[in-house]
Formats: C-alpha cells, structure tokens, sequence
C-alpha cells in the first residue's frame, strides 16, 4: 500500500504566513493535499509539519522532523515520514500546489514505475519534483545524503533511479500543477 505524506514544514517566507493554513476554493491548502492523497488511493496519510503549527491541523497524523535533520527541507520531511511510518511506497504532494486533486493522484500511483526510486512529475519546461511518489528502501539514502549536508531535492533525484512522468498524462490543465508562493497567486 501507498501512504502519502502531505509536505506541510515550510517557511512561507514569500508568502508571508504559513501557507498550509492559506484557504482555496473554500479549503485550506493541507486540506486539498491531505484529501487528494486519500482519495486519490493512499492508505493513509502523513503530515509533516512545523512543531509551531501540529495542533493546527485538527486530527490529521502529524508529524515533525526528527530532531538531528529538523528544519532542512522537504527531504526531512519525507526521510522522517519514512522512519517514522514505514510503508512500501510513499506519494507526496507539497501543500502549495492546491490545484493538484485525487485524479492526478490516482494517475500517479498507477504510472509510477515500480522498479524506479522515485517516480516524480514534470511540465515541459520544470521538473515539479515534490508530486512524486518514492520507495520505501529510500529511507537509509535519503538519511546518508542529510547527514552529508545535501539538502537539495533534484541533486537526490539525480543520484537515484528517477522515472519523469509528462505532467500532460495526469492532467492536460498544467495550471493545477502551479505553485503557489504569494497570496496574489491563489
């Protein structure tokens, strides 16, 4: 089974408040994350979330960065769900790209190539790297580059076996895979 981990520990800094929390479409960005993941086919689903924020987010399964890695980025935030809820596969969507619904979820999990590491979504021109979905194994690698300092999501991937998916085959509207970054932007 897939369990989804909904990335929810960012800073915001551009956006000027926690985006997790920012409403669309009468939903909160975590909301449309969390229920795209478990209507689009994931068993449960994780929150990785800041420890400022955990009690905002009414009954989901939070969790936070394991302490030596907290505050790194989004690998942490998958590496932590890893250890901490171990499955065989994970999908992940970042909470602020809300357009992203339980279709381009379910479409995912059935593209994904089993024998990658990650199989991870990308428009044209941008890799969209965080709508991806990763094998459980990964766990001891993710933990081995944070441990060497490496933060950066792509540079992981590159070293991985990385299948790329045409965002086109999960939704022709490439506007749903849009990331919010500035109020303005919603």
């Amino acid at each position: 089974m897939t369990t989804g981990i909904v990335l929810a520990g960012g800073q915001s800094r551009r956006f000027g408040s926690p985006k997790a929390f920012a409403d669309y479409e009468g939903w909160l960005f975590w909301e449309r994350a969390h229920e795209a993941l478990l209507e689009g086919g994931c068993s449960e689903v994780i929150v990785s979330a800041r420890p400022e924020h955990v009690e905002r987010f009414g009954g989901a399964d939070v969790i936070t960065d394991l302490s030596e890695i907290a505050g790194t980025g989004p690998l942490a935030g998958i590496f932590s769900a890893m250890k901490l809820r171990p499955a065989d596969g994970f999908a992940v969507i970042p909470c602020d790209m809300p357009g992203i619904g339980p279709m381009e979820v379910r479409k995912l999990i059935t593209l994904a190539d089993p024998d990658a590491d990650v199989t991870a979504v990308r428009t044209k021109d941008h890799p969209i790297p965080l709508f991806s979905v990763w094998s459980g194994v990964l766990s001891g690698r993710i933990g081995e580059a944070l441990a060497r300092g490496e933060r950066g999501v792509m540079p992981f991937l590159d070293s991985l076996e990385t299948e790329w998916i045409d965002a086109r085959e999960l939704n022709p509207d490439l506007s749903v895979f849009r990331n919010v970054n500035t109020p303005n932007e919603q």
